[in-house]
C-alpha cells in the first residue's frame, strides 16, 4: 500500500498529469463542438454521429503520454536510486505503477465521457439529430476501455525503454505511423496494436477491424507483454 500511495502522490504532484489532463478536455471539447455545430445533420447522420462519440485520435495520445510518464520520470529525474532502495522488490514498484496509470486511464476516460457527451450529444439534441442509445453506450465503454488499456501501455511501454523521449516517439509510431503498415498487410494488420486498439474503441468507416471484444482483448494482451517485460527487465538490469 505505501507504494501504491507513493505512486499515487507522484502522480498528482506533477504539473504534466494536470497539463495532460486539462490538455485533453480543451482537444476534446473543441472536437465535440465543432463537429456537432459546424457540420450539417445530414454529415452528422449515421456514421458521422458515431465518429463523434469515439472522439479525436489525439485522446490516445494523452493518456499514453500519462502513462510513458509514470514509467520514464524517475529514470529522467534520476530517482529510481531511492525509490528501489526503498523498495528493493523491483517489480512491485512496476505493479503500483501499472495500477496507478489504470486508475490514470479511468478518470480520463470518465473526463472524456463527461465532456463528449455534455458538450457533443447536447448540441445533438438540440438539433434534432438521433443518435442510438445501444450505440453510445457500445462505443463509450470502448473508448473507456480503450483509454486505460493505452496508460498501462504507456506503462509498460516506458518500463521497458526507460528513455522518456524514446516511449514517447516510439508511442507514437506504434499508434500512428505503424498504422500505414498495417494497411498493407491486410487482415494481419487488423492484429497490430493501433488496430486493434480502434476495433475496440469502434472506430467507423473501417469494416476491416476488429470486433470490440476480439479488440480489447488483442490490445490487451499487448499490455500484459509490455508489463511482464517492464517488471522483469526492471528487476534485473542495472538502474544507473
Amino acid at each position: 500500500m505505501n507504494v501504491l500511495r507513493s505512486e499515487l502522490l507522484k502522480l498528482v504532484s506533477v504539473r504534466t498529469t494536470w497539463f495532460l489532463l486539462g490538455g485533453m478536455l480543451v482537444v476534446e471539447g473543441l472536437y465535440a463542438g465543432l463537429v456537432a455545430s459546424l457540420l450539417s445533420e445530414e454529415q452528422l447522420r449515421g456514421r458521422d454521429v458515431s465518429e463523434l462519440l469515439v472522439g479525436t485520435p489525439l485522446i490516445t495520445v494523452f493518456v499514453f503520454t500519462l502513462g510513458a510518464l509514470l514509467s520514464t520520470n524517475e529514470f529522467r529525474h534520476r530517482t529510481a536510486d531511492s525509490t528501489f532502495i526503498i523498495t528493493p522488490q523491483r517489480e512491485r514498484v512496476v505493479a503500483a505503477k501499472l495500477l496507478v496509470g489504470a486508475l490514470a486511464g479511468i478518470v480520463f476516460a470518465l473526463e472524456f465521457i463527461a465532456i463528449n457527451a455534455g458538450l457533443g450529444l447536447s448540441i445533438l439534441s438540440n438539433r434534432d439529430v438521433p443518435v442510438d442509445g445501444d450505440t453510445a453506450v457500445d462505443i463509450y465503454t470502448g473508448v473507456a476501455v480503450g483509454m486505460v488499456l493505452a496508460c498501462v501501455f504507456g506503462v509498460g511501454l516506458g518500463a521497458v525503454l526507460r528513455n522518456q523521449v524514446v516511449t514517447v516517439v516510439a508511442g507514437l509510431a506504434v499508434f500512428f505511423v505503424l498504422r500505414g503498415v498495417a494497411l498493407l498487410l491486410g487482415d494481419a494488420g487488423t492484429y497490430f496494436p493501433a488496430e486493434s486498439l480502434a476495433g475496440l474503441q469502434g472506430a467507423v468507416g473501417e469494416d476491416f477491424l476488429l470486433s470490440q471484444v476480439t479488440g480489447g482483448l488483442v490490445f490487451g494482451a499487448y499490455c500484459v507483454v509490455f508489463a511482464i517485460a517492464g517488471m522483469v527487465l526492471t528487476r534485473t538490469r542495472e538502474i544507473s
